[in-house]
Formats: C-alpha cells, sequence, structure tokens
C-alpha cells in the first residue's frame, strides 16, 4: 500500500463515554471519560475492559487517527438479518456518520482492511470511518439504562486485517470473518430440504405435512444424506388463521396435529428428518410479575430474557421439542420481542437502540449478555440438535448456534421480495461455516411466483453451500423441473461447494459466483425486466 495501515492494536487517541449520569450531548463535555475503562493490546486483538465507574454505564467511544482519504468504498453489515430496504448490505462511498454494525470493509489501493471485533462481545459495537481515521462506539446498556457493573466486563475484543497482495476483496472478507470467529458450530451434516412457511402460510395439519414429505422425498431422491421436513409456524395450539394472529406459546400442538412425536417419527418413517419452529418469548398463562417484559396483542406475555425464570422456560421448552424427536429447531421473533426493531436499524444512530424505559430484570448485565444467555439457554435446552436463529443477532449467536437466517422473510407472493431479501443476504457469504452455516431462506415455490427463478436461487444456495431449503406446493413441479431439483439437492447432499462471489466489492446483488474452475451467472432482474415498484408482503 502507498499509505499505512491505520491499525487499531494501540492506544486509541480520544476516548469519551457516558454513564446514567452524563449529559445527552456526552462527546461535548470537557471533564474527559467519566467510565473506567482499559485498552489492552494483545499479540493478536485488543480487549476492551469496562470497570464499574460510580454510576451505571451507557458507552464507550474509541477514536483512532490515520489517513483514510485513500479510501474508495466501505462495506458496513447490519446489527441483525439484512431487511431493512433503505439500507441494505452494500458497499458505498465513504460517510463519517454510518454506523457499520460489528465490522467494517474499507476498500483503497486495491486492498482490503477490515475492522472488526469478535464473535458474542458484551456489548452492541458499530465502527465509524472518515478520511482521518476510524472510531469505536461500544453501546453497554441494560435495556434502555446503563449496565450496573459489579465487576470488570471484557465488553469486545477487536481485530484488524490488512488484505494480502493478489488477494480478492471476496477472499480477504472470508479470511477476515476467521479471525472474528474462532470456534464456529457447524451442522454435522447438510442441512437441505422443505420448510412449509412460504406456500401454507401457517395452515398446516399432519395430513399436509405427510403430503409434503412425500414430495419431499421424490425431489430428493439419490442423496445420501436425509433431507429436512420443517415445520413451520402453524402446528401449535394458539395459533389462530383470521384477524389478529397470536403466534405464542405455551408450545401445545393443536388439534391438526395432536401427539407430535408421532409426527416426527412419522416423518422419519418415511425417510426425512424432522424440524420444527417456535417463538421462545411470547407466551400465555401465569408467569412472575418480575419476568414480563409487558403485555403484547391479544392478551399475550413477553418474557423478561434477563430473568431466571424465562431461561429456564425457554430451555425446556427446546428440550420439549427436541424430547419429540426433532432434530432442528428454528427459534424465532426474539429480537422483535426484546428490542425496538425501528431502533435497531443500522442507519439509526445505535444509542437509544432498545424500548425506551425499559428496565431489565438484571441491571448487572447488558443487553447483548443477556440475549447470549437466552441463545445459550435455548441450545442447551436443544442438546445435539441444530438450531437454526431467525430474527436473532448474528454477532452474539454465533459460536453458539450451527445455523443463522442472514436476512429478511423470502415470498411465495413476490419474487422481488426474494430478490431483496434472499439474495442481498448473500453479501453475507463470507461469514458461511466461518460463523455458522447461512440460512438466506426459502425458495418459494407457489402459483405466483415463477418456478425456474426459484431453481436458480435453490441452486444458488447449493453451490456456495448454505442452507438449500425450499417451501414447495405439493405437486407444483413438472417432470423437468422435478429433474433440476433433484440435481440440486444432490449438489447440497454432496456438502462440497463453496463458489464464491465474484466482483465482490461492486455488488450488493450477487449474480456471478465461481470457485476457480466453475463459474456460474443467474439473471435476478429478468422477471420484472428490472425491479417492481409496488411491494407488499401481502398482496
Amino acid at each position: 500500500m502507498k499509505h499505512e495501515f491505520l491499525s487499531v492494536l494501540r492506544r486509541p487517541d480520544r476516548v469519551t463515554g457516558a454513564t446514567d449520569e452524563s449529559p445527552f450531548r456526552f462527546e461535548e463535555t470537557p471533564d474527559g471519560c467519566p467510565v473506567q475503562y482499559e485498552y489492552r493490546v494483545e499479540e493478536n486483538c485488543a480487549k476492551v475492559i469496562v470497570y464499574p465507574s460510580g454510576a451505571p454505564v451507557k458507552f464507550l467511544k474509541l477514536r483512532f487517527h490515520g489517513d483514510l482519504s485513500f479510501v474508495e468504498s466501505v462495506f458496513g453489515d447490519q446489527w441483525e438479518r439484512s431487511y431493512n430496504p433503505e439500507a441494505p448490505l452494500e458497499w458505498r462511498s465513504v460517510m463519517m456518520n454510518r454506523r457499520l454494525p460489528w465490522f467494517c470493509y474499507l476498500r483503497g489501493e486495491g486492498r482490503m482492511m477490515c475492522y472488526g471485533v469478535k464473535v458474542q462481545p458484551d456489548c452492541f459495537a458499530y465502527w465509524q470511518a472518515d478520511t482521518r481515521g476510524i472510531t469505536l462506539f461500544l453501546n453497554l446498556t441494560s435495556g434502555s439504562r446503563g449496565v450496573d457493573l459489579t465487576e470488570p466486563l471484557v465488553a469486545c475484543q477487536v481485530v484488524e486485517r490488512l488484505g494480502e497482495e493478489g488477494e480478492t476483496p471476496f477472499e480477504s472478507a472470508r479470511a477476515f470473518a476467521a479471525k472474528m470467529c474462532e470456534h464456529p458450530v457447524l451442522p454435522r451434516e447438510p442441512i437441505f430440504g422443505v420448510n412449509n412457511w412460504y406456500w401454507a402460510y401457517g395452515r398446516i395439519t399432519h395430513d399436509s405435512v405427510m403430503t409434503e414429505t412425500d414430495y419431499l422425498l421424490e425431489m430428493t431422491d439419490g442423496c445420501s444424506h436425509r433431507p429436512y421436513m420443517i415445520l413451520d409456524d402453524g402446528w401449535q395450539l394458539n395459533r389462530t388463521f383470521n384477524g389478529d394472529n397470536y403466534i405464542g406459546g405455551p408450545w401445545i400442538p393443536s388439534d391438526r396435529f395432536g401427539d407430535m412425536a408421532k409426527t416426527a417419527d412419522d416423518i422419519h418413517k418415511k425417510g426425512a428428518k424432522a424440524g420444527i419452529w417456535f417463538r421462545p418469548l411470547l407466551t400465555l398463562g401465569e408467569i412472575p410479575d418480575e419476568a414480563r417484559l409487558g403485555p403484547f396483542k391479544n392478551g399475550g406475555q413477553l418474557l423478561d430474557p434477563s430473568h431466571p425464570f424465562t431461561l429456564e422456560r425457554v430451555r425446556r421448552d427446546a428440550a420439549l421439542l427436541r424430547s419429540w424427536g426433532f432434530e432442528l429447531l428454528k427459534h424465532d421473533f426474539t429480537t422483535y420481542d426484546s428490542l425496538d426493531m425501528g431502533a435497531l436499524s443500522a442507519e439509526k444512530h445505535g444509542v437509544d437502540m432498545f424500548r425506551k424505559n425499559w428496565k431489565m430484570y438484571d441491571r448487572t448485565k447488558t443487553t447483548a449478555t443477556v440475549l447470549k444467555n437466552l441463545y445459550r439457554a435455548i441450545q442447551d435446552g436443544a442438546g445435539e440438535a441444530d438450531v437454526i436463529g431467525c430474527n436473532v443477532i448474528g454477532h452474539l449467536a454465533a459460536g453458539i448456534h450451527s445455523a443463522y437466517r442472514v436476512g429478511g422473510d423470502t415470498s411465495g407472493r413476490s419474487w422481488e421480495i426474494s430478490v431483496r431479501n434472499g439474495v442481498n443476504s448473500m453479501m453475507r457469504l463470507p461469514l458461511n461455516d466461518t460463523f455458522y452455516r447461512a440460512d438466506p431462506d426459502c425458495a418459494a415455490f407457489t402459483e405466483r411466483v415463477d418456478a425456474d427463478a426459484n431453481l436458480d436461487f435453490l441452486e444458488m444456495c447449493a453451490i456456495t453451500g448454505v442452507t438449500t431449503l425450499a417451501s414447495v406446493t405439493p405437486g407444483i413441479l413438472t417432470a423437468e423441473q422435478m429433474e433440476r431439483i433433484r440435481r440440486i439437492y444432490r449438489i447440497a447432499d454432496r456438502d462440497e461447494k463453496r463458489l464464491g462471489i465474484v466482483n465482490f466489492e461492486k455488488t450488493a446483488t450477487p449474480e456471478t459466483f465461481s470457485d476457480g474452475e466453475e463459474t456460474r451467472t443467474f439473471d435476478w432482474s429478468r422477471i420484472y425486466d428490472g425491479s417492481r415498484s409496488q411491494l407488499s408482503w401481502m398482496e
């Protein structure tokens, strides 16, 4: 590089912070940083250690000076799934006020400069880059207030990487992901098969699942691993089809299913593996007042994820589903049920990102720590079953769950939604099998969406090594389409393909994938000859 690499593994040039007693514009106060901290530089990382500071701690901001005037473009991640249409996963010009959650890539002079924090931090962290330096901001709040620390907290571990000569941006990003997550948890077998949400949208029965399973086995003929038949929302008792849907626990099967252990066993007898969906934090019935986060529609109650009652409840629920014989659990809505999803957008300031006036039961733990403990409780209940975290914070779940929904919902009603959410989420492909098995959601085969376009989507999943899941209306495929989907599932079954994104630094909708020997290009715009202007999930 012509310019010197700006390293953050050194003493910060300026540090500011805030406690519950600091003014709103804490960065303007001249009295120094009220947060007691240590920036401990070690061989390959720097640990940010925060100490009890006389008042509950909220924020810490570390500034590193350096010349970044040569940077041409910047890639920033999202806090959670990539489903904000105003801020997709994309490369942009340098913008000093842009928040870059967890990690970022800076590209200039033909090299990649990567900055991030290791997975499973005990804070929410984002970066900001400008021509004169880079900033790391740590949100240490507990709910909407400061965390009342009782002992030192390693808030995060900072890492960096300068891309090597001749390395593509995609290769640089993947190598950096391995530095951020040194011990990923990965599925023991490939995850492929069907999830029935995007054709049935909750209208499922035991009989419909058996019909689906038969159709799945036709589609996966010739595979050596058993495919997954995943039951999504709709199997539980407290799920209505009209009006306001409750969509929560307790996790009791409806009369459309009866014995869920029998359902799982029937799937197994046909030759498939069984998976199931649930929503851990919304329930009916009596719960301790101090474990209640707040009221929800239809009389349901949200559970406070920091309370021991909640952790034991979700662990027990996951164990129950596992005891029925389900080998994959998909848990959903925990971010929505815990945090303010609007303020969680990477486009927001990242300060008041949680519910207003939300006082968690355990004020001694940051929200990040609370969510990690929640994921661990679910995984503990699930045992050796694979767990897909949907609507969870991926940087906190990496190393706990084996799979993560990297994007927002695809659609059985609009191909445009599948492109905007599913295809764009493939910009997280460098994290696949370095953080977790990435899940870009399902190819949705219905009468309203072009089947060949969905076959392209499914093939993209198989050749890149991510989860290869579809929602398929039984009987909808032609003989030619059936033969192609069999070929695709056989690729996923072998679990050998790992094609990367070509021109990673120039796209937000990856079209061309290659491993240096094989190259595959898809045309995502052909269905609407471009992009739709009017878009709705329901219509």
